[in-house]
């Protein structure tokens, strides 16, 4: 349950602050930033690579104590989830750290050009400045760590606005970042109200905005045009599974992705097109890998789908479900609701007018729409403006690599579900499903910018 501010705490100065007046808590962390960009900018590549390895290791360290706290805070989140997000967590700081020791410099070779003779140019990476990073309540710490540990490679302070669901996960975060060394003024976690938030994103001390979460992220874009704005805002992917597809990987990857966190992740497996002839074998073996998954309530020991975040969520993809059948599509597995807890529904005979096939469900829902060709499928993928990612199974690698090019969205997985992801890789949307990229050097370039340094020489004789 969202807490209120008497009982919450920040993170301000490299300790641990009561919330009860958020106007000053906010105001001292924000001078607080603006104090320690020099420090943190001034850290060498070898400094915030070391300071990273360090979080690695803290993390490594308490992994199962973590997983423990994030999943009693996050009780709607299994604890099967929270040990996979400490999991990509450390994975996630040990690539920015190999990246940081790589360097994010480059050098541009001016002689090309004739009046770039002996001339060579530096185009360094530079902060824009301090940093405001609003996470999502579905990755209590993994969505923050995603745009830290790359303002830690880059030497930019940063606060954190974590989710009101999930807000001691920020605090723990920040904490452990600083006591690996990373500057105390340099990083704030504040979990303030909705009205202090937009203070925050007005605030001109922070010209640069990281927003995960949903499409209250465009009202933040378009409330302060002159600043740079990153988005990361989800939709409904799509997986293309071809009659040459390998049905049992298609079957077991589209079940893990559709169904992590009971379905509250922006990567979800919602949207299955199957060519008609292998449609039903597909689904059968669908059905089988979602027969295995325990659900919190119904099940015994550790469940693999627990509850929606909320009744009202659980309400929101409940009516996705019912408009579903009312429409005519089958409940082949699940359907069944106990509270917050809709257990892993798989539904086939789909049509494009139903809600799971035009909106983003963020629930434990698949729906399998068969399709004569998957030509056919791509129009129906690209019909809701923009995705994440979008999944291909197909030994056909002509195929693959034109259905790549026409389908819109961030990312093709060739072989795997709209759900696989490495952090090392650019990660964002298109359209709708939000702006900018994460990833580690793409998050890198979204929160600098370039100062091209020219250097010019003149041979001498020797």
């Amino acid at each position: 349950m969202a807490q209120t501010t008497e009982t919450l705490e920040a993170f301000v100065g490299g300790k641990r602050l009561p919330l009860a007046d958020p106007a000053a808590v906010v105001e001292t962390a924000v001078a607080g930033l603006v104090a320690a960009q020099e420090e943190a900018h001034g850290l060498s590549d070898a400094e915030r690579a070391a300071i990273l390895d360090r979080i690695a290791a803290a993390l490594t360290a308490r992994a199962g104590e973590l997983a423990e706290e994030l999943a009693a805070e996050a009780s709607f989140l299994t604890s099967k989830d929270m040990v996979g997000e400490i999991a990509r967590t450390i994975d996630l700081a040990t690539l920015v750290a190999a990246a940081v020791r790589e360097g994010f410099d480059e050098l541009v070779n001016l002689d090309g050009s004739p009046r770039g003779r002996d001339a060579i140019a530096m185009v360094r990476r530079v902060p824009i400045g301090p940093m405001l990073g609003i996470t999502a309540f579905n990755g209590p710490i993994l969505t923050g760590a995603h745009k830290l540990f790359p303002a830690i490679a880059a030497g930019v302070p940063m606060v954190i606005k974590p989710s009101p669901w999930v807000p001691r996960a920020a605090v723990t975060l920040a904490e452990l970042v600083v006591e690996a060394g990373w500057p105390a003024g340099a990083l704030a976690a504040l979990p303030v109200d909705n009205d202090m938030t937009m203070q925050l994103v007005h605030d001109e001390r922070l010209p640069v905005i990281s927003f995960t979460g949903g499409d209250v992220g465009w009202k933040i874009k378009e409330a302060v045009p002159r600043k740079h704005v990153h988005l990361e805002l989800g939709g409904p992917g799509a997986v293309l599974v071809a009659a040459d597809g390998d049905l049992d990987m298609a079957a077991a990857e589209c079940v893990i992705g559709g169904f992590v966190r009971s379905g509250q992740a922006c990567l979800s497996v919602q949207r299955i097109f199957v060519v008609r002839e292998v449609h039903d074998e597909l689904v059968a073996k669908l059905a089988a890998e979602v027969e295995k998954l325990a659900v919190a309530g119904r099940d015994p020991g550790d469940p693999d789908v627990g509850p929606l975040v909320s009744e009202a969520a659980a309400d929101r993809v409940w009516e996705m479900l019912e408009d579903a059948r009312e429409r005519g599509a089958e409940v082949v597995v699940g359907g069944e609701r106990d509270g917050a807890v809709i257990t892993p529904t798989l539904l086939s005979g789909v049509t494009p007018e139903m809600a799971v096939m035009r909106r983003e469900v963020f629930g434990p829902i698949i729906a399998v729409v068969a399709v004569d060709s998957l030509g056919e499928a791509v129009p129906e993928a690209n019909s809701i403006d923009g995705m994440l990612q979008a999944g291909i199974f197909t030994r056909d690698i002509d195929l693959a690599l034109t259905l790549a090019d026409k389908l819109f969205t961030g990312t093709v997985v060739i072989n795997g579900s709209n759900a696989w992801r490495i952090d090392s890789s650019p990660f964002g949307g298109v359209g709708r499903a939000g702006t900018g990229r994460e990833g580690v050097r793409a998050m890198v370039h979204e929160i600098t910018t370039v100062k091209n340094v020219v250097i010019r020489h003149r041979p001498v004789d020797l």
